[in-house]
């Protein structure tokens, strides 16, 4: 059997992976944030996520996902997340013009999705159906393809590019497949090219997914620290926690090597060889796992054999480090089948249905209800008066919306946020959905599921005294449908700082009386 994983057990796993990001990239987390710090987004949580996403994952994967790009109404800004299309060849006799109708073998993203986020697109907080704070890594990755790319904070507005990225996940995997179909075709330029550069064959992706985490030497198989026998073979690959696996070495008390003691590639190869197990939402404690998909087979890198020890000398590494890997590292080139004529493994998932990509578009509209000015009061004691607004998706699936703001002393949150939130965009549910409020649970003690019919996102908006200049202001907000239709709808807000509230005032910090 498998290692069979619980929501918390995932949850604490990408905890340990930022851990690890964070340690091995000491500083890296303000970099990829930004000045501004990192942005904040509600999401969905798929609760059939194990069918779901994989067939997102798969319609990505062949560039058959988001297959449009548009430009937002009221700003025109542009959101293109299609299908890079891929480069083909060896070194030397490689394509130079990205080819749409070659793709990438679903099960390395379906595989890296796990290794990065464990197939959560959101917080831990949220329940499987429901919605909530997207999951972020500690340098800032957002939802289940911990996308760092391109979402640096640097004005404190999310982009609707950044925007429609962080709060829906059919958005956030095609994004991070472009990401991953980008480092595939940095080769032969800037990373070395594994076996003929075929993009249907599994082992040719070997570099591709060594830098969708870094190509950085940290990943490198050879790196002295780590533990040349974590593989327990010739070949290291990461066990994904199933004690079938030759290199689980079970110690008594779990494997002998864990997830920190592998490169990242050989944790994604690791996983789609031995792929994790989702046990039913709600299911009895000791239920049997069900695979997330099919176990592939492929060739790892053998590093007994001259023709690939040579391309992995230490020496090779740091020498086209040295160069700023440009060139693309030719004496690391490497032979991905042994011996010659061997065939290179195909990813065996059907392909995937396109049709499906409508329903994960669904049909959303953006409603509003509530005032279009507001005029609220700052204190000096840190509380403030405030408004509140509703939003509603009166068509169908999932409704993603962008806040902006005028000023950083204008602050969107709903009312059982933390006080240090403040919304940059997240969801409405269509009614067709339903949308979970409590995860069925089998205890103990044992919980059933709640459920509603869509979900209205009721939002409060008022002042952060201590960024708010003395005097009278004036700002506003703009709330926006990043998907769909609906009408760009805006706040018009009146602020003025006024003596302390009077001692029987009920007044919160930041999120108090409404006016």
């Amino acid at each position: 059997m498998g290692h069979t994983l619980t929501r918390l057990s995932l949850v604490a796993l990408v905890a340990l992976s930022a851990f690890a990001w964070a340690v091995a990239h000491p500083g890296g987390s303000a970099h990829a944030c930004g000045a501004a710090g990192p942005f904040d987004f509600d999401t969905f949580e798929a609760e059939d996520y194990a069918t779901t996403y994989a067939k997102a994952i798969e319609l990505a994967t062949a560039g058959k996902a988001i297959t449009f790009s548009y430009k937002l109404a009221g700003t025109n800004e542009l959101v293109d997340v299609r299908y890079l299309g891929l480069l083909k060849g060896p070194r030397g006799a490689r394509s130079t013009t990205p080819d749409t109708s070659l793709a990438i073998p679903p099960t390395i993203y379906k595989s890296i999705a796990w290794i990065e986020a464990n197939w959560n697109n959101g917080a831990g907080t949220v329940p499987y159906g429901g919605v909530g704070p997207v999951l972020r890594s500690a340098d800032c990755g957002y939802g289940i393809g911990q996308v760092t790319t391109g979402m640096s904070n640097a004005t404190g507005v999310a982009s609707a590019r950044q925007a429609v990225i962080g709060t829906h996940f059919l958005f956030n995997i095609a994004e991070g497949v472009r990401i991953l179909a980008d480092k595939w075709n940095s080769a032969p330029k800037y990373r070395p090219v594994a076996g003929n550069g075929d993009p249907a064959a599994i082992e040719d992706w070997y570099f591709a997914i060594w830098s969708y985490n870094g190509f950085a030497f940290s990943n490198h198989p050879l790196n002295p620290n780590l533990d040349p026998l974590r593989g327990g073979g010739t070949s290291p690959i990461y066990h994904c926690y199933d004690p079938s696996a030759p290199s689980y070495q079970d110690s008594g008390d779990g494997p002998k090597f864990g997830y920190g003691d592998y490169t990242y590639q050989e944790r994604v190869y690791g996983c789609m060889r031995y792929p994790p197990k989702k046990t039913p939402i709600g299911a009895p404690a000791g239920t049997p796992g069900v695979a997330l998909w099919k176990p592939q087979t492929f060739f790892m890198p053998d590093f007994t054999n001259p023709a690939i020890a040579g391309a992995f000398d230490i020496e090779a590494f740091t020498a086209c480090e040295d160069a700023g890997f440009s060139g693309g590292c030719p004496s690391m080139d490497f032979p991905t089948t042994i011996p010659p004529g061997v065939i290179p493994h195909a990813d065996t998932t059907p392909a995937p249905d396109p049709a499906f990509a409508t329903k994960l578009l669904g049909d959303p509209r953006l409603t509003f209800n509530g005032p279009h000015v507001m005029a609220l009061t700052a204190y000096p004691d840190g509380t403030a008066t405030s408004g509140s607004f509703v939003l509603e998706n009166a068509g169908k699936w999932i409704g993603p919306y962008r806040i902006r703001v005028s000023a950083p002393w204008i602050v969107v949150r709903h009312a059982d946020d933390p006080a240090g939130r403040s919304l940059d965009g997240g969801v409405v549910i269509g009614k067709d959905t339903d949308v979970v409020i409590q995860q069925a649970s089998a205890g103990p003690p044992a919980r059933p599921r709640i459920a509603v019919k869509g979900y209205k996102s009721t939002l409060i908006v008022s002042l952060a005294p201590d960024l708010m200049p003395d005097g009278g202001q004036t700002g506003k907000v703009w709330i926006e449908p990043l998907l769909g239709g609906g009408g760009v709808f805006s706040i018009d807000i009146t602020a003025t700082k006024g003596s302390n509230p009077l001692p029987f005032r009920a007044v919160l910090p930041s999120v108090s009386v409404t006016d």
